[in-house]
């Protein structure tokens, strides 16, 4: 009841499923749910969003342990628990999927519940940078590549590809949103993901719904400031990205040649961004190189899951447990047609006369080679995180391997 003491312990413990229990998340789980079924569901009153949001997964919803603690505690006293919903129907079914309240109760929302009382301030801005996964934004350096390889560093051009890489970190970080919003329930049933904000609950739906669309906007603002090549290349990232999240995703072979075009697409941008055009052999080795690193991340979460000893198949994917040989051979066969690419490509009179010592090129092929080589192995071990970005980043080898690459690179522009 409202307003009852939490000292009286003959009044019920009353606790609200949306307010309380789900930290205000129940309309985002009705909306996130629909549209996952539905896109139609975005449409205010389309009878979508209603149908396809009574399909709630009730066993992985994100229920708050302080509360389940404070509801458990006032039971083993002596008093009647009660959960309390606008949907009776709801409010039963997580009842009975809870097992700690006594009885349920329909009605509105009511403004103070003894349970609401117990319940600790979220910390939202570091839950909402988490979700953004700033350390992601490390991807948008290849917005700088054009203008290195193009020998064009100067403070016009870098200025440029500051734009770029700004731009593409917020639309990346609103698409690293929506896919997590998208992904709940999915998120929630994996051994590492259930602990992303949204799918933990500690950061609000509604927050993420209103962060999207500011941060598009924003992205795609500082890609106007550039000028209209840039801000084309952005659009076609966004949509590809979107669709990404939405189908590719679960699309064999499709996904991780989106997932490679993605990667490019930041390649692309960089040289939009500066005015040039981009060479076809930076274009081919990107796509191989980048087709290798996606299987590599089909293959890491293969393995993860045959450790798991639960499921044939990710949650999400089109992969099975049995398509590993496959997807590390993809893995192998591409990473190496990257280096047979920038092999060919150091051949060329162009490289030739761009370079004082060009044959220290040849050096950064037989590192590339080898980092291929280690990480397609470690990942069939099951020694690589499931996005290689964050392995090559926390990988002391693979630290190494991208510095001596850097110093070889200075080797051949000095001479």
């Amino acid at each position: 009841m409202t307003g009852t003491p939490p000292s009286d312990t003959a009044a019920p413990f009353v606790v609200e499923l949306d307010a309380d229990l789900l930290r205000g998340n129940l309309r985002g789980e009705r909306f996130w749910c629909a549209l996952r079924s539905d896109w139609r569901a975005i449409l205010p009153g389309n009878p979508a969003r209603e149908v396809a949001a009574r399909e709630f997964d009730i066993a992985h919803l994100p229920y708050d342990d302080t509360v389940l603690h404070s509801v458990r505690a006032a039971r083993a006293a002596g008093r009647t628990t009660v959960l309390r919903a606008a949907d009776p129907a709801l409010a039963e079914a997580v009842a009975a999927e809870l097992g700690c309240f006594d009885t349920t109760e329909a009605g509105p929302p009511m403004r103070a519940t003894p349970a609401s009382r117990t319940r600790p301030r979220l910390p939202v801005f570091a839950e909402a940078l988490r979700a953004m996964r700033p350390h992601q934004w490390v991807k948008n350096l290849l917005v700088f590549l054009p203008m290195v390889v193009g020998h064009r560093v100067d403070l016009p051009s870098l200025g440029q590809s500051l734009l770029a890489f700004l731009s593409f970190s917020l639309i990346a970080s609103a698409v690293y949103l929506l896919n997590d919003l998208m992904d709940l329930p999915a998120d929630r049933r994996h051994r590492t993901k259930r602990e992303r904000p949204f799918a933990s609950g500690r950061l609000p739906l509604s927050l993420g719904g209103r962060l999207v669309p500011a941060l598009l906007a924003a992205g795609f603002l500082i890609a106007a400031l550039n000028g209209p090549a840039l801000l084309g290349v952005m659009a076609v990232y966004a949509v590809t990205t979107t669709a990404y999240s939405f189908r590719i995703k679960g699309s064999l072979g499709a996904d991780i040649i989106v997932l490679a075009t993605l990667y490019t697409l930041r390649i692309i941008a960089g040289s939009a961004a500066t005015a040039t055009v981009p060479s076809m052999w930076l274009l081919s080795f990107s796509i191989f190189l980048f087709l290798s690193l996606g299987a590599v991340k089909r293959l890491a979460e293969l393995v993860d899951l045959e450790s798991q000893d639960v499921r044939k198949k990710a949650e999400g994917r089109a992969y099975q447990i049995e398509d590993r040989p496959v997807v590390a051979m993809i893995a192998t066969s591409a990473g190496f047609l990257a280096v047979l690419v920038l092999a060919l490509y150091i051949d060329t009179s162009e490289v030739q006369s761009q370079y004082n010592a060009p044959q220290f090129l040849w050096g950064i092929g037989l590192v590339l080679l080898y980092w291929i080589s280690r990480t397609v192995l470690l990942a069939h071990r099951g020694l690589v995180n499931q996005d290689p970005v964050i392995f090559a980043l926390t990988d002391r080898i693979s630290r190494w391997t991208a510095l001596v690459a850097i110093v070889l690179y200075i080797a051949a522009a000095m001479g």
